[in-house]
């Protein structure tokens, strides 16, 4: 059985920052409409709450304004990159 995200192959999490992840990754999901929703979208979101809370956040508030910059300034980047090619 192959793991989605090997660099978290040793992360282990309490419960109530299990629950937390999950409740911000139905938030963040939810908040986007059907084209923002495909596979690679939901666990590039779900690596970088992991990363969050592994970080050690736990404000769920926090985790959700966080989860939302990083993936807007990687859309940016993206962005940038095509603009140059």
């Amino acid at each position: 059985m192959s793991m989605p995200f090997p660099i978290f192959a040793n992360a282990c999490f309490d419960p109530e920052a299990t629950k937390l992840m999950g409740d911000v990754f139905e938030e963040i999901i939810l908040s986007l409409d059907r084209v923002g929703r495909p596979r690679v979208v939901q666990e590039a979101i779900a690596k970088q709450i992991i990363e969050t809370v592994g970080d050690g956040e736990r404000d769920r508030d926090a985790i959700y304004q966080r989860v939302l910059a990083s993936m807007a300034s990687k859309l940016r980047l993206g962005a940038a990159v095509r603009r140059c090619a």
